[in-house]
């Protein structure tokens, strides 16, 4: 598997996921068993304009358990000339001389795109923006590959915030490249899912169903679909319309109810932080995944940097 960025989700194909999820599986064992020394000598910078605790911390704890080591910076605008007259080019150009791997997290779109075009070294997209996160969309992919058995032939129902999504987005770009895929788009009217991701995915064959209201119930669309992904439901994106906002996040939950329609292998996933949108409840259930996510995605995230790094050795 030729690895020399990691950008958006567009980039892979099948025959490289499985490369990756076989290598993810290999991670699983050495965080199972203990530290290993394959990336020993070797520096990861984390780069971080918007801060993310999970994100950050789990490629530090991936670099650390593969034998590397970390230069972190959390809110990197905050510490950075950038803010007066410097460049993101001039600060990546910098940092690739001090690390072998630039993981940059960002908050315009476009630019891990933007930092690859002038780094020496490898740059991995921790999110840009409302564009991409093709990490968290990876290590979902991997969920569902490891709790489902296969991703061919999955239903799939999208649940929250679709238009600002860039995990959605991402995972949705993934989605495209697998068979018999059913995608159920489930959100307030003002949340949709873009139109240039609804374009893809019918491009790509996928078949898609668009709820953007409070029909069905999200209990009527348990009964159909394998996956259950859900987002958070920002306050901030409708405005002034508070009582559409309140209406919204009461509807729009996964809770006991949900949980008595869904089928028995099935699963609720969530890439976290949460606020409401999955009642506490819900955490008991086996098919609640969404702390799981976070162990698949420490996998994923040592799998990917082996993939990077390894091969600069």
């Amino acid at each position: 598997m030729e690895l020399k960025h990691v950008l958006e989700a567009q980039q892979f194909d099948k025959k490289m996921l499985k490369e990756l999820f076989t290598l993810a599986d290999r991670m699983e064992e050495i965080v199972q068993n203990g530290e290993s020394d394959l990336l020993r000598g070797k520096i990861l910078a984390s780069l971080f304009y918007v801060p993310s605790n999970r994100t950050r911390f789990s490629f530090e704890s991936a670099m650390c358990r593969l034998g590397g080591r970390v230069l972190s910076s959390d809110r990197a605008d905050s510490f950075s000339s950038e803010l007066k007259a410097g460049s993101l080019e001039d600060t990546i150009i910098t940092m690739g001389y001090y690390a072998d791997v630039i993981v940059l997290r960002h908050h315009q779109g476009g630019s891990a795109k933007r930092a690859s075009k002038v780094s020496r070294v490898p740059i991995i997209n921790a999110g840009d923006g409302t564009a991409q996160h093709p990490t968290q969309a990876l290590l979902d992919l991997y969920t569902i590959e490891r709790e489902l058995g296969g991703i061919d032939g999955v239903v799939i129902a999208l649940v929250g915030d679709l238009a600002n999504s860039r995990s959605i987005r991402s995972l949705g770009y993934f989605l495209a490249k697998y068979s018999g895929i059913k995608v159920h788009f489930v959100a307030p009217p003002p949340l949709g899912m873009r139109e240039d991701m609804v374009q893809y995915l019918s491009k790509n064959g996928v078949i898609f169903y668009e709820h953007y209201g409070l029909e069905p119930p999200l209990a009527d669309l348990a009964r159909k679909v394998d996956v259950f992904y859900v987002t958070q439901i920002p306050m901030e994106s409708f405005g002034d319309r508070l009582d559409d906002y309140e209406t919204s996040k009461r509807q729009f939950v996964i809770d006991r109810r949900v949980l008595k329609s869904m089928k028995k292998n099935s699963i609720i996933m969530h890439p976290l932080p949460r606020q409401s949108e999955v009642a506490p409840e819900v955490d008991k259930d086996l098919r609640a995944v969404y702390f799981k996510q976070v162990h698949y995605g420490l996998c994923i995230r040592m799998a990917l940097l082996s993939a990077i790094l390894k091969k600069r050795t």
